[in-house]
């Protein structure tokens, strides 16, 4: 018995957290630096600076110097705290500085992507535009050990640290980015990923600052302290679950990538054919892997048979197309190292003949539309008697009846006819017998019925068939 108790001694020894803490030190500290005022505002547009050009190049360490000097982080230490000892100036304060801080770096980055002469959407942008609940777990934990650096009378080297892991500044410069270049999805992706780390940061604060009893500037009632901590839970869920929901899409992602590359090295790949490249092309309702390979060449009997193994992979909605590039097998084997440079080089010539191709396939596709329109014998006919009526409204061809005689059978093509409202009965009648003499000459060998579209969407027949 005694040795559980002193168990139990060691561990509240070892995780205590009041021992070495400055409570009031932190809650002066905090107080006085949430305020964005002179060289603080100066500080956050050099970081949203340095983070859009370490975002724009491509820079880790840039971008890792942009966090360090951000000053972005005591606004939301300020909220975290000041809803835990319910210091409404506080929050008030913390919260219009925030605010401030966002609206600042946004239109700073969207400035910056503006007039850049780069602008293009690199892997760091690219990596702050899918947050996770990953990443919900940085930002609370990073929160943690913020705040708990931040509450010791000897001040650690955490809080640098702290800066760097939550990564509060790229995030609004990537949205910032998103704003500039009109991408509406890398906007919110970016922004939902500062309010997770903010959003965190500040319930980590609150709920260290509730262990540490850090004391209070008014004393709740217990029906309000209980309400703030329902809202509190209820909003971290909510906040949560896109989060998670991303993870899930981001992990099926990646299991469905793993199982292309397997069935690629374990059922393409041979000694004597090499698969260099592999992607995923969508048309309509298919997708296509394409695999570009080097060496012997897949004949027909093989081709279908892997195109029956892709089930076995997870891959039964793909469709496989191997594209084999112009080298011997015995070419291949005299190939050097830098192999794949060279035939990588290739494939991307043929990737752009292909495009080529596909956009002058639709260039003649819309030529031979606009021949139509000229040649086609009934558009042309609506088009002609459009502009020889001017009592006429619209004109439209309908579905070729079949009028059946005694002893024949006639296709009867219907033209509906739709007047203008003051249109007399005895012009519609003058109208509809040209007209039908006009189908005549035209459309000589078939028969053509007018029709007239009444306002009640009635279609009421004006003339017998011409032959």
């Amino acid at each position: 018995m005694r040795f559980g108790v002193k168990i139990r001694r060691l561990i509240r020894l070892l995780i205590s957290l009041e021992k070495n803490s400055d409570v009031n030190g932190t809650i002066d500290d905090i107080s006085r630096n949430v305020a964005l005022r002179g060289a603080n505002i100066w500080m956050l547009i050099c970081a949203a600076i340095l983070a859009c050009i370490g975002l724009d190049l491509n820079s880790t360490a840039v971008i890792i110097g942009a966090m360090l000097i951000s000053p972005l982080m005591s606004p939301i230490l300020g909220i975290g705290l000041s809803i835990a000892i319910f210091d409404k100036i506080l929050l008030k304060n913390a919260a219009k500085n925030l605010l401030l801080a966002i609206f600042l770096a946004l239109l700073t980055s969207f400035i910056y992507f503006n007039i850049s002469p780069f602008g293009e959407f690199t892997p760091e942008l690219d990596a702050r535009t899918t947050p996770t609940i990953l990443d919900v777990c940085v930002a609370f934990f990073g929160g943690v050990a913020g705040i708990v650096a931040g509450s010791r009378k000897n001040k650690t080297n955490a809080v640098p640290g702290v800066a760097i892991a939550t990564a509060l500044m790229p995030p609004l410069c990537t949205a910032g980015f998103g704003l500039a270049t009109m991408r509406l999805n890398v906007f919110l992706g970016a922004f939902y990923l500062f309010f997770i780390n903010a959003f965190f940061i500040s319930l980590a604060t609150y709920l260290i600052s509730i262990l540490l009893k850090f004391p209070k500037k008014t004393l709740p009632g217990d029906e309000e302290n209980a309400t703030y901590k329902r809202i509190i839970i209820a909003f971290a869920i909510l906040v949560t679950i896109p989060s998670a929901i991303i993870l899930y899409s981001v992990l099926d992602k990646l299991r469905f990538d793993k199982n292309v590359k397997n069935f690629v090295n374990k059922e393409i790949r041979r000694e004597e054919r090499q698969p260099i490249q592999w992607d995923i092309s969508s048309s309509a309702n298919r997708k296509t892997l394409k695999v570009y390979t080097v060496g012997k060449a897949a004949n027909g009997e093989e081709s279908a048979r892997l195109n029956e193994e892709l089930k076995n992979y997870g891959l039964g909605e793909l469709q496989l197309k191997i594209i084999q590039l112009n080298v011997s097998p015995d070419e291949f084997s005299r190939l050097t190292s830098n192999v794949e440079t060279n035939i990588a080089e290739k494939i991307d010539l043929i990737q752009s003949i292909e495009e080529e191709n596909k956009k002058s396939i639709e260039a003649l596709q819309a030529q031979i539309e606009q021949l139509k329109e000229k040649t086609d014998p009934e558009k042309v006919f609506l088009k002609d008697i459009l502009r020889l009526f001017p009592a006429i409204d619209s004109a439209e061809w309908s579905e070729t009846a079949t009028e059946n005689d005694e002893n024949t059978s006639n296709q009867v093509k219907i033209l509906k006819l739709k007047f203008k409202n003051e249109t007399s009965e005895t012009l519609k009648k003058q109208v509809n017998e040209r007209i039908s003499r006009l189908a005549q000459i035209r459309f000589s060998e078939e028969s053509v019925r007018l029709t007239e579209e009444k306002e009640e969407n009635e279609n009421e027949e004006n003339a017998q068939p011409t032959n």
